[in-house]
């Protein structure tokens, strides 16, 4: 066992969350002599995130800030001819909103909230110009290949005339929402009372013109190589609205504006984007609605013929499942190099790498090596600009050639790195109870010293998802707890993906029974070492780490301290407060609240409840739609009853990403509420 050893080095804190600067998104310009890419850092003063656009030579020199102010600006996107890009902001533009074609009068704007428009900025300089002025914002801006155009996203307005805006028998409607939808808010979104749709513009013109319509809300513009079309993602099933979350894409004739199914509703498909030759749209996802299916790499023709799976058959699951505090979440799709082959993220073992796929033969391999995750890439000439991370190693931007670092780009985190120690993991090998191996690593404690005769506490962290992975990417929080003098153990449980499609669906309907016994085993394991205190084990985690908490202190009682966040605890009441339940408990148990209450019970951690004596802290945010409050309401009121030692913290105005982007001074309290409850129970 490795000494973390005296470092000059002081550790980390939790106000290291605003010097730590986001890198992501990744893209080049279709000259490939450019890349540009986002960086995002917390702001103390103002409590909120700033985002600006940096770009720099392919060959990684001469990096530089592009866009500066008080604003968020991302999803930058280059223009045709390389001279500018089109990026998303929500800095101070013009109101009241300019009129649409389809409207003279132009809509009345009396919220003057900065809202996300589509804004563009020349790269020798100057000032950006704003291209839109939405009413509901503007998002995921795509160049026409002219580059005379950009299409976007935008929310409908609500009609005067809907159930929203009317009077009634009553009276006239104030601030009550009449819902007609299963699917009527969506974490982080809010409440999704009009459906989004394809508007475009022409570049300068400051007329947006809607250009698809309908019942069903649409994502994702890519045009066409020819200008003549673009493909989205879209539900348009005749069951989309009790299937809402089905996706799969379409194509928009431009002259006709004919919308054409290009594969089956039954799916999760998204992410499209055209080969160069026009032939070929390729996207990433699954057949079905199950989270626990592999998403995989597709091909479909224009004309919605020979839809090909070029990766079923690798036992792969593409995309980046990787988790980090550190990292902005994405999902990234496939990249054309030709007409032949596709570059795309894949989860394996912990990591995150890029691979190659040949649409001729459908092969599959790696473009990358090393124990590190990559949370976007872009191609550059011959070479990969990648965001790569470690355990020990905040996310920055590289240019990676013949599997290795030909040049570091962004640079955003050096002087971070070069003051503050961080911890590398060990790899902790560890058998479950049946023999299955379990992936598990362990950080250990600042200064740990392996001659010494000190023993430290042990946390025991448990990912959300469940169908992601722990993996090579680095936790802000993990390395706080380093620094605050505990072990943090930490693990892939069945369930996890990255380890083949049998290995991520078999908690299906058996949450608890399968993937609990795989968390103690990494706790034994870690246990099993000289220098872990086993009178001290914590254990934590969030959203289905929290299920995952909440059951194991159901069941076992070596843990002294525990602290669930954003957690479930009743599946049965779950279908109907969900944004996700009225899927998610079939998808998972085959099972719905009238006709399979046993089983869904018989799954809950509040059926356990009574058998809780571990002291509990619960985190959780009033606005999370995804892991409703009522969720902690119940357990905390149980255990009140019961009269165990449990606290409840509430976060307003917060959704179930607050871990990751809360409001800063909100997440700086989740830090010290968390390590708090450990210091005082452990």
């Amino acid at each position: 066992m490795p000494t973390t050893g005296q470092s000059k080095k002081r550790p980390i804190a939790a106000g290291d969350l605003f010097r730590i600067a986001i890198v992501s998104d990744p893209h080049t310009s279709l000259d490939g002599r450019s890349v540009a890419w986002v960086q995002t850092q917390a702001s103390e003063k103002e409590d909120l995130y700033r985002a600006s656009i940096w770009i720099a030579s392919s060959n990684g020199q001469g990096a530089r800030q592009l866009t500066s102010g008080q604003s968020r600006d991302h999803s930058p996107r280059w223009s045709p001819d390389g001279l500018s890009i089109a990026f998303v902001s929500n800095r101070p533009g013009i109101f009241p909103c300019p009129k649409t074609d389809a409207d003279d009068s132009g809509p009345d704007v009396k919220d003057k909230k900065l809202l996300n428009q589509v804004w563009t900025i020349r790269i020798d300089g100057g000032e950006a110009a704003q291209q839109t002025n939405h009413p509901n914002g503007a998002d995921d801006p795509a160049w026409s290949p002219d580059g005379h155009t950009i299409a976007f996203v935008a929310r409908d307005d609500v009609p005067k005339d809907s159930d929203l805006s009317a009077a009634t028998s009553i009276g006239p409607i104030a601030d009550e929402r009449v819902v007609h939808d299963i699917s009527y808010r969506f974490d982080g979104k809010g409440w999704l009372e009009t459906h989004a749709h394809l508007w475009s513009t022409a570049v300068g013109s400051g007329i947006s013109t809607q250009i698809t319509f309908g019942e069903s809300s649409d994502a994702e513009p890519a045009w066409s190589p020819d200008g003549s079309m673009i493909a989205f993602a879209s539900n348009r099933s005749p069951d989309r609205k009790r299937q809402w979350n089905r996706l799969s894409i379409h194509s928009l004739a431009i002259g006709s504006g004919i919308v054409t199914a290009a594969t089956p509703d039954d799916a999760q498909f998204g992410s499209p984007v055209w080969s160069p030759d026009g032939s070929r749209v390729a996207f990433i996802g699954h057949l079905g609605t199950s989270s626990a299916e592999h998403n995989h790499i597709w091909t479909v023709s224009t004309t919605g013929e020979n839809l090909t799976d070029h990766t079923g058959h690798a036992d792969i699951s593409f995309g980046d499942s990787g988790m980090s505090d550190l990292a902005m979440s994405s999902f990234q799709g496939p990249r054309w190099m030709d007409d032949r082959w596709l570059l795309a993220l894949a989860s394996e073992s912990g990591q995150t790498q890029v691979y190659g796929i040949e649409t001729g033969e459908s092969n599959v391999h790696r473009a990358t090596e090393g124990d590190h995750r990559i949370a976007g890439f872009a191609i550059v000439n011959d070479d990969l600009a990648i965001v790569r991370g470690t355990i020990s190693r905040p996310f920055e931007l590289e240019l990676w050639s013949e599997n290795r670092v030909k040049q570091s780009i962004s640079h955003a985190n050096d002087a971070f790195v070069d003051e503050v120690e961080l911890v590398d993991a060990i790899n902790l090998p560890v058998k479950s109870a049946d023999g299955a191996t379990i992936q598990t690593w362990l950080i250990p404690p600042v200064g740990f010293d392996d001659n010494s005769a000190a023993k430290y506490p042990l946390i025991l962290q448990i990912h959300g998802g469940p169908h992601s992975m722990y993996g090579y990417g680095m936790f802000h929080e993990m390395q706080l707890m380093a620094a605050k003098g505990y072990a943090v153990v930490f693990s892939n449980p069945r369930g996890s993906a990255g380890y083949g499609q049998q290995f991520v669906a078999c908690t299906r309907g058996i949450w608890g029974e399968a993937d609990m016994p795989d968390v103690i085993a990494a706790v034994d394991a870690a246990s099993a070492l000289p220098w872990i205190d086993n009178d001290r084990l914590g254990i934590t985690g969030g959203s289905y780490g929290g299920y995952l908490t909440n059951w194991t202190i159901g069941h076992d009682t070596r843990f002294k301290a525990a602290v669930t966040q954003r957690c479930v605890s009743n599946f049965y009441s779950f279908f109907g407060t969900s944004d996700i339940g009225s899927t998610f408990g079939v998808n998972e148990f085959d099972g719905l609240p009238w006709s399979d209450a046993e089983k869904l019970l018989r799954h809950s951690p509040i059926s356990y409840v009574n058998a809780i004596d571990t002291p509990l802290l619960i985190l959780h945010s009033e606005n999370d739609f995804r892991c409703p409050i009522e969720q902690a309401e119940q357990l905390f009121a149980s255990l009140k009853y019961l009269d165990r030692t449990v606290e409840f913290v509430r976060f307003p105005e917060e959704g179930h990403e607050l871990s990751r982007s809360g409001t800063p001074s909100r997440r700086m309290a989740r830090l010290h509420h968390l390590i708090g409850w450990f210091d005082r129970h452990l």
